[in-house]
């Protein structure tokens, strides 16, 4: 599974996943915008690692690390730089789009994995405009 955005919502859902026992990779560019440092692993990006309740995520820059860091489950791979390239390179099932972005549209993102989700909820039919944070956040 492939998570996009590395703030705190992209974070809560990697995390949630992570701990389920998931194979999950984040991705965002190298520029992240949070708000909430403290409550992501956007750190991760810049440090090279940061750690969530006990979760671990760090900052690979080759696929290779990824396959690495997947087999191992030691950590949360966090892939920076284009998306189309990481796309191209992971090929993942599931394309979870974590990027909480107030202005800016999204570009259409249908079709490039089998299965897709996304946590703005303007974008589900029938949305009502409130956000998914809580306590069912990725469940």
């Amino acid at each position: 599974m492939l998570v996009r955005g590395v703030g705190d919502i992209g974070s809560a859902v990697a995390y949630r996943l992570f701990t389920a026992g998931a194979a999950v990779i984040l991705h965002d560019g190298p520029q992240p915008t949070t708000t909430r440092r403290g409550m992501a692993f956007a750190d991760a990006v810049f440090d090279g690692r940061a750690t969530l309740e006990g979760a671990v995520a760090v900052r690979v820059d080759t696929p290779d690390a990824v396959e690495q860091i997947l087999a191992s489950r030691a950590a949360i791979p966090i892939l920076v730089g284009d998306f189309a390239d990481v796309l191209l390179t992971m090929r993942p099932d599931v394309l979870i789009d974590a990027r909480m972005r107030k202005r800016i549209q999204p570009e259409m993102q249908r079709g490039l994995a089998p299965a897709h989700r996304w946590t703005r909820p303007q974008l589900r039919r029938g949305g009502n405009g409130r956000s998914d944070r809580g306590d069912r956040l990725g469940r």
